[in-house]
């Protein structure tokens, strides 16, 4: 055989969903290690052993006993956007039998932030300090307020707060109204989730750093001020 034809056999890969891609297995599975990491690497994955989860990562392989911390962090990417296709045995022993369908991922590493009550409650505004927690802050204000939007623009602009129609650079707080809460915390999507995370995802931002507060909140916290 021409060693050109030797060259062509030894630079093949397969074509499967794990083909140039960064995977990493956390704890145990049907399958004996060494045995596994062999098969990783026979299907064209990037495969080491001292890979963990990161942004930088397509699959996350989960077994039995995956290490608590590690399982934590996966969560902590997904609060920033970044989610490496998680696997279970189920999905492992599929795809090893040759049925790819719906598990490849894109080799392009992108944030796919999706808003949950975990993004407000981790970071809301706290009023309870007894000053302006806003002074000064950039602010955007959801469209679809119960509120007359120019009541509280005004407001909001006599408290010392730059409320915008927009989320750019220099926004720190995003004020949602209550029904936007409502479907966030159902998993719902609607305009202003839409546009919150599409707008993230797009930016250079690397972690989410918004602060949250909802219109009934931020209306107490306008009438605390005026007693």
């Amino acid at each position: 055989m021409p060693s050109s034809t030797l060259d062509l056999f030894e630079d093949y890969r397969p074509d499967t969903p794990f083909t140039d891609r960064v995977v990493c297995l956390l704890g145990t599975f049907r399958q004996s290690s060494r045995a596994l990491q062999q098969k990783l690497r026979e299907m064209g994955a990037d495969y080491r052993p001292s890979t963990r989860p990161s942004r930088n990562v397509h699959y996350c392989l989960v077994g039995e006993n995956p290490p608590a911390d590690q399982m934590d962090y996966l969560a902590t990417l997904a609060y920033h956007g970044y989610r490496p296709r998680v696997l279970r045995q189920n999905d492992l022993d599929d795809i090893l039998s040759g049925h790819y369908a719906g598990y490849r991922v894109p080799a392009e590493f992108c944030k796919d932030l999706r808003l949950t009550r975990s993004h407000y409650e981790l970071s809301h505004v706290d009023y309870s300090l007894g000053m302006n927690p806003l002074y000064t802050r950039e602010l955007y204000l959801s469209p679809d307020t119960l509120t007359p939007q120019y009541s509280l623009y005004r407001m909001l602009g006599e408290r010392g707060i730059y409320a915008n129609a927009y989320i750019d650079e220099t926004t720190d707080v995003l004020l949602v109204s209550d029904r936007t809460l409502e479907d966030i915390t159902e998993g719902r999507s609607n305009p202003v989730v839409e546009y919150i995370q599409q707008t993230y995802n797009r930016s250079r931002a690397q972690s989410y750093r918004y602060v949250m507060t909802t219109e009934s909140e931020i209306l107490a916290f306008l009438e605390k001020g005026k007693n």
